[in-house]
């Protein structure tokens, strides 16, 4: 049975004239096509609609008792459409929420750019957690979706890449392994580092990374970030510092005569990633928002490290 919406329309419309012509004017086709399409409907469903009495049209009693069938019908294909209509083009009143687990200085660089500004299928809502509040709420359905550093890992949770930084070390030129084009994770444990204060989430990244390899790093100081700008701006050459590439090109490099080391383990790296519940629709409703922050994630790290430059900077003045 091929029984379409197009026939139903045209019985519903006869039934309101009760005149072939004039629902074919309403339907604006030809009167021989609106019969066609009526003799096919009774067709596929086995009984006679109308009966023609000259020019007259007469409802048959099968028709009769089908009619509020057919408007049901009608207002299910119509109420259907409305839905969907509804679906394709969101009210404003629709959020997506995203949490993010990670450094307050990036977090803040996605509302300073104004990057999401371009993205307008819905209100973005953010929440900054740390990465335990994060799984809970994604898990929970408090969240849409989670940006986080370090990656999110869980068997009801996907996470997409979107920044792969390695970690290295910056040492000042006098300091007597600054000749060498890389270290090893054996070097690091010959090497004294400042570090920031255990509370830092770099700084955490890192622990977690060496102990990893059973890496034991050296501290010779735990600062929080102000004591940390001063020490880099002493450069005494006796200790280095764990730095990304960008963070050593905005910040370091500026402060004195220091050189980069990559550490050669691409396992000791910063990662960020947007994660989502694997069994949600998140990642095909929100592909354009997931491929928005893969598209300008560079400029928002650049920005992160301006942020907490500027915020070092008017702390040190103070």
């Amino acid at each position: 049975m091929n029984l379409n919406y197009t026939k139903i329309l045209h019985f519903l419309t006869i039934v309101k004239h009760m005149n072939m012509n004039k629902a074919a004017n309403e339907l604006y086709v030809s009167q021989p096509a609106l019969s066609l399409s009526i003799s096919r409907l009774e067709e596929d469903l086995g009984i006679v609609l109308f009966y023609r009495d000259k020019n007259k049209l007469i409802l048959s009693r099968e028709a009769k008792l089908l009619l509020p069938r057919f408007r049901q019908l009608q207002t299910d294909y119509e109420d259907l459409v409305r839905e969907a209509g509804h679906l394709k083009d969101p009210l404003q009143d629709k959020f997506i929420n995203i949490s993010f687990s990670g450094s307050k200085f990036f977090f803040s660089s996605l509302h300073l750019t104004g990057i999401l500004d371009q993205f307008d299928q819905a209100i973005v809502k953010f929440c900054y957690l740390n990465i335990d509040q994060a799984v809970e709420m994604l898990l929970s359905g408090q969240v849409d979706i989670a940006i986080s550093c370090p990656l999110i890992r869980h068997p009801r949770i996907a996470t997409v890449d979107l920044l792969t930084e390695p970690i290295g070390l910056a040492l000042p030129k006098g300091h007597p392994m600054a000749v060498q084009d890389r270290v090893s994770l054996t070097d690091l444990q010959s090497v004294t580092i400042y570090g920031l204060s255990k509370e830092n989430t770099f700084r955490q990244l890192c622990d977690k990374l060496f102990r990893a390899h059973n890496i034991q790093i050296h501290y010779t100081s735990e600062s929080n970030m102000a004591a940390y700008h001063r020490l880099m701006e002493k450069n005494d050459s006796s200790s280095g510092f764990l730095v990304t590439p960008t963070n050593f090109s905005m910040t370091l490099k500026g402060l004195g005569d220091y050189v980069y080391l990559p550490i050669d383990d691409g396992s000791i790296c910063r990662k960020m990633g947007i994660s989502y519940l694997t069994e949600s629709d998140i990642q095909y409703r929100y592909a354009d928002f997931i491929a928005l922050m893969r598209e300008n994630i560079q400029k928002l790290n650049e920005h992160h490290h301006l942020v907490g430059q500027s915020m070092m900077e008017h702390v040190m003045e103070w």
